[in-house]
């Protein structure tokens, strides 16, 4: 049995090397740079050491160069072990320090046993170092060629983030759907260099024929896609699962993919779904990679990412569109009434007076809709400008080899998309809460209020939690919709309340149980009363942006509260709390 002393940065790679040497026999010892290893085998003087090469505060040249400067331990056994892309110059520069075995990452285990075995089983003599200044310059020269090769993977994968970037606020703009997905289809295949790039969808309303988009095709081709399944072979798995895959066709049959037979020959192909948090919509597939005999890993997560951003896009896309006609629906209806109400002036002055209170509400509705939209926009275009502007930074940090504030601005490129996906999730979750079918139930609103605030509590385990319920009744409602709108006023009452020197929330109710009207009342910031009736429309925020939120939250209950046929109002006093007040309709009472 010997001992080995394993050197290498990186934890797994040393944990890999310590379970081969256990399962042969050996003793093994573990140092993560070139500084400890000297001090291990100083201490521990080990049969043989197997280190890595490329490490921090002191390489593994270096490591040895002081090993064998040493007379002590000058005879020790070495074994390089690296993943370095200059294997020739590794090799030449390791037997000028009096290392003869060099291991190329990665290596097979019975390769590693057999040149461990070989090593330990001749004596290694100290030779004399090579030519100290012209060992310098050869191990500078390796070192700033590696330097080199990651400032260039660097630089490629800063342009490819560019370029997505700006695809993105490209897509982000765009509102007609089919015109989004022939920008995404041509985007990819520019992104990522394909020859040939096609997409397809189903409607969002569940059409049977696929949309389909192509580029780089004949017209010839591109029209055989038409009725293209978009569940046959390799798409079909895509759609099933989720997930991007890759193929390697050496045939070049275009059926491996599920295309059709008459199509060109495919080598390799790359798929990706196009998907939203709830939805597979359908697939963009990359054929033949230029320049490369197929798609790389990164290949693959750019695609996906790029893909499912797509996805959440045109999910947006088609939901303003629906807006939009409704919104055009609503004007033709206000002009037809207009027409009804001046035939009818002379006859029913009653008549125009309920057609002029319709007029005002439907006009409303549109502001309300054009209120909505800018606010959108608006909200969307801060993250997405934020994330073009830390890119570039980044890319300008990375050229000038200032990876600590490149780091830092690619921190605000991921902080600014997580603010952009809560932003989309709070849109769906605000449509949902209008378009959701009512399941009516009957439940007891005491233990409901319960289970949502332990389910808050659970969230914030450190923090005080005063929230009295009081005795509650029941009711006849949509348990789960209720449930979101008791998420909503706590946890906006925890919110605006924790600033208080002793915060109180409170969930009660007022009237009888045949009309109840429930509320949640807090002694936080409080509002001007003034500004109550902002409160309950999307993206009014009545406090800008001290508190945390999307601004949808109040939005949704009172959609919600809508949907039932109830009702929602407020009262507040600047610096004195405010208290949120709800009923729901006569099928939700206790009657």
């Amino acid at each position: 049995m010997a001992k080995v002393l394993v050197v290498d940065d990186h934890a797994a790679n040393r944990d890999l090397l310590v379970t081969l040497l256990k399962h042969a026999g050996h003793e093994s010892l573990e140092a993560a740079d070139g500084h400890l290893a000297l001090t291990q085998v100083r201490a521990a003087r080990p049969d043989l050491v197997i280190c890595d090469i490329l490490m921090p505060t002191m390489d593994g040249y270096e490591f040895v160069r002081q090993l064998r400067a040493d007379r002590d331990i000058a005879n020790t056994s070495v074994i390089f072990y690296s993943a370095t892309f200059l294997e020739r110059e590794a090799r030449s520069l390791a037997a000028s320090c009096g290392v003869s075995q060099v291991l190329m990452k990665p290596s097979e285990p019975e390769e590693i046993l057999r040149v461990l075995e070989q090593t330990l089983g001749r004596s290694t003599m100290s030779e004399p170092l090579a030519d100290e200044p012209q060992f310098d310059r050869e191990h500078m020269r390796l070192l700033t060629d590696k330097l080199a090769l990651k400032v260039n993977e660097l630089e490629g994968a800063n342009k490819r983030l560019s370029a997505l970037t700006d695809l993105n606020l490209q897509l982000a703009s765009e509102r007609d759907p089919h015109e989004l997905l022939d920008k995404v289809c041509r985007g990819a295949r520019d992104l990522l260099g394909a020859r040939h790039a096609v997409l397809a969808v189903r409607d969002k309303d569940g059409g049977e024929s696929p949309h389909v988009n192509s580029w780089g095709l004949e017209p010839a081709q591109a029209d055989r896609l038409r009725g293209l399944s978009l569940d046959a072979g390799l798409l079909g798995q895509v759609m099933a699962d989720g997930r991007a895959r890759r193929l390697v066709n050496p045939a070049g049959d275009p059926a491996a993919a599920g295309l059709p037979a008459e199509f060109p020959l495919l080598r390799n192909a790359l798929v990706a779904p196009i998907v939203s948090l709830q939805r597979v919509y359908g697939w963009i597939l990359l054929i033949d990679k230029l320049g490369s005999e197929a798609f790389a890993d990164d290949d693959e997560r750019i695609l996906a990412i790029y893909a499912a951003q797509a996805g959440r896009i045109y999910e947006n896309g088609s939901l303003y569109r629906q807006m939009k006609q409704t919104a055009e629906q609503l004007e033709v209806e206000i002009e037809e009434r207009k027409r009804v109400a001046q035939d009818l002036l002379v006859a029913n002055d009653s008549l125009e007076q309920r057609v002029t209170q319709r007029t005002a509400e439907l006009r409303d509705v549109i502001d309300g809709l054009e209120s909505f939209n800018r606010s959108v926009s608006h909200d969307l275009r801060g993250p997405l400008g934020g994330i073009a502007g830390a890119a570039r930074l980044a890319q300008e940090f990375v050229e000038a080899n200032q990876s600590d504030r490149a780091a830092h601005f690619m921190r605000i490129v991921a902080d600014q998309a997580i603010a952009s996906g809560q932003l989309v999730e709070a849109l769906l979750a605000l449509a949902r809460a209008s378009d959701a079918t009512l399941a009516r139930e009957r439940f007891d609103m005491t233990t409901l209020a319960g289970e949502v605030v332990e389910a808050l509590r659970q969230t914030r385990p450190a923090e005080r939690f005063p929230v009295v319920v009081d005795a509650l009744v029941e009711i006849d409602a949509d348990r789960k919709l209720v449930h979101q709108v008791l998420v909503n006023l706590i946890g906006n009452a925890l919110k605006f309340a924790a600033g208080s020197p002793r915060p109180q929330v409170r969930v009660g109710m007022i009237g009888t149980s045949d009309e109840p009207v429930f509320y949640v009342r807090d002694n936080g910031v409080g509002f001007d009363a003034d500004q109550a009736r902002r409160l309950f429309k999307p993206f009014q925020r009545l406090h800008g942006h001290r508190f945390e939120g999307t601004g949808v939250g109040l939005s949704i209950v009172k959609r919600i509260i809508d949907h039932h046929g109830g009702r929602v109002w407020s009262e507040s006093t600047p610096g004195r709390g405010a208290a949120f007040y709800f009923s729901l309709s006569a099928a939700a009472s206790n009657s």
